[in-house]
């Protein structure tokens, strides 16, 4: 349920918070023996119900990676039933990758609660007496103060071995829009795997190609 309600949570969020903070990667795992990954066909897969989040966040998701292709494209909705036979299906179609992402969790967490204050001051047996102390000492009502935390799983496979090569959960906190929260998780999760060196040049990135080449 939490995954079928993310766009409406998140615009909320939006217009509460009128903010954007970073995201950072909780979590990180990657097989060691796995070499760079130079996949000459990834896809990228977003899962969720909603088709108007997947389509986005895959186009963002594909854009990062030489040769990607949303799995929109490829795949209905509906294509849920037999892992095995999708892998198959787009090993023969010649996609060596995939790199999956999902909502794993929108959580609210509690920063900080305010007390409220009730009235005080001495009995109110006259209307003037009251009169001040009704303006001076009005009941404030207390509030929380609560950040909305987007937790969302990527997962790298090669689709050639069937293996899980890398895997990450990020925490992104008050997202200002679906569309900020893709460009922050992917431009954290594209870091890692530069860093770690387990994919190849994006598209477009010349530096990253002369690097590779002198390597």
């Amino acid at each position: 349920m939490r995954t079928l309600h993310f766009l409406p949570i998140v615009a909320g969020a939006a217009f509460l918070s009128g903010c954007f903070h970073k995201t950072h990667l909780a979590a990180t795992w990657r097989d060691p023996s796995a070499p760079t990954m130079h996949f000459q066909r990834p896809i990228a897969i977003f899962v969720t119900k909603s088709e108007t989040l997947r389509r986005m966040m895959e186009d963002k998701m594909a854009s990062k990676f030489m040769n990607g292709v949303p799995s929109y494209r490829v795949l209905a909705s509906t294509d849920v039933d037999d892992g095995a036979a999708i892998r198959q299906q787009l090993a023969n179609a010649g996609y060596d990758g995939a790199i999956v992402m999902r909502v794993a969790n929108v959580d609210t967490r509690i920063v900080n609660y305010t007390t409220g204050r009730y009235w005080s001051g001495a009995p109110y047996y006259s209307f003037a007496g009251y009169w001040g102390s009704a303006w001076g000492y009005p009941y404030d009502p207390g509030y929380v103060n609560s950040d909305l935390i987007v937790s969302i799983e990527t997962q790298l496979y090669s689709l050639a071995s069937d293996k899980l090569v890398w895997a990450a959960r990020s925490e992104t906190t008050d997202p200002s829009s679906v569309g900020k929260l893709g460009d922050s998780v992917m431009r954290h999760v594209m870091k890692a795997l530069e860093k770690e060196r387990l994919v190849g040049a994006r598209l477009g990135d010349s530096t990253a190609h002369r690097e590779l080449a002198s390597q």
